[in-house]
């Protein structure tokens, strides 16, 4: 017996569905939504002290030109003893702005010995940049109020942990 073609097709459909669910569900959680991401080896803790008092940070890395030109774009919240380090492989003197990013930040302009030379509170989209009176080797970018908080200022030193990626 023959048996029409709608069945045939229902049928078809019924025994195709499950593998269609699951190409689907592959393909939504591989999508990129477009939001900065970073893998756990880009990670790392660092410590920020002055005198007696000390507070770690865990930190997300940025050691290329691209890692540091994307920064902490587009994000909506970070944690509060989260931040971002920005290496540069030798002195600068560049500005940072705050274009698409949306949330307030401090940002301390350290030295290649670890010292913080000062520290500037960056306000939401503004895109005036925030340039350092002179050159530094790394930032550390941290929500707004984070060092205020913890009693740190100019002359407080950062503790890198070993095994930061060279920057680029």
């Amino acid at each position: 017996t023959v048996r029409p073609l709608p069945d045939t097709v229902s049928s078809m459909a019924r025994l195709l569905m499950p593998l269609v669910l699951l190409l689907a569900l592959v393909a939504v959680s591989c999508a990129d939504d477009g939001l900065p991401k970073a893998k756990t080896s880009d990670r790392a803790v660092v410590t920020v002290s002055a005198g007696e008092v000390s507070a770690r940070v865990t930190v997300e890395i940025a050691s290329t030109e691209k890692q540091r030109q994307q920064g902490l774009m587009l994000r909506q919240s970070m944690a509060e003893d989260a931040g971002m380090l920005f290496l540069f492989p030798t002195d600068t003197n560049v500005g940072f702005w705050m274009r698409n990013t949306y949330l307030p930040l401090d940002i301390a302009y350290i030295d290649s010995l670890g010292k913080v030379l000062e520290i500037r509170r960056a306000q939401p989209l503004d895109e005036t940049p925030l340039t350092p009176k002179g050159p530094y080797r790394y930032t550390l970018e941290v929500n707004q109020g984070w060092f205020e908080r913890h009693g740190f200022g100019a002359g407080a030193t950062l503790s890198l942990p070993p095994g930061l990626p060279t920057a680029q």
